[in-house]
């Protein structure tokens, strides 16, 4: 079984803002069929991808110091931009995961909705956002990326 000394983590440039709990991207690609006048469906119009994440982190903090919810609502509402990155653990051999690296830049938060407050668990926050920007680079070396 691995032992995981990687996750993935909020950043903004190299700070640590927060490591992320549950992680969830959906890339939309809209395809239109296009017509002529003989013929229905003779080709199709490429749409604009759009990259959209949810995530969760706990909203807990250290003493005397501002926790994580609070970073990323102060984000969101000063429209910041931030990664999402995989953070590795000092000494990480950093082959945890499909990807070498993964890197999603020009982020931006579109809204924060904090958890109830149960005595089982410490309360969580739900952040959606979309992504500008992405760049994965495989095992192998190969970057892909959606921009220059």
């Amino acid at each position: 079984m691995t032992d995981w000394d990687t996750k993935l983590a909020v950043t903004v440039d190299t700070d640590l803002v927060t490591p992320i709990e549950n992680f969830s991207s959906s890339l939309t690609t809209t395809f239109r069929p296009q017509h002529s006048l003989e013929v229905d469906n003779v080709g199709f119009v490429r749409q604009n991808f759009s990259f959209t994440f949810t995530f969760n982190v706990r909203a807990i903090g250290i003493a005397g110091q501002s926790n994580a919810v609070a970073k990323l609502t102060k984000l969101a509402l000063e429209g910041t931009e931030f990664q999402i990155s995989i953070v590795r653990a000092e000494g990480s051999p950093g082959d945890q995961w499909g990807f070498q690296e993964v890197l999603f830049k020009r982020c931006f938060a579109t809204s924060i909705q904090p958890s109830n407050l149960t005595l089982q668990d410490s309360p969580m926050a739900t952040v959606n956002g979309i992504c500008l920007q992405y760049q994965l680079t495989d095992r192998a070396g190969t970057v892909v990326k959606n921009t220059k």
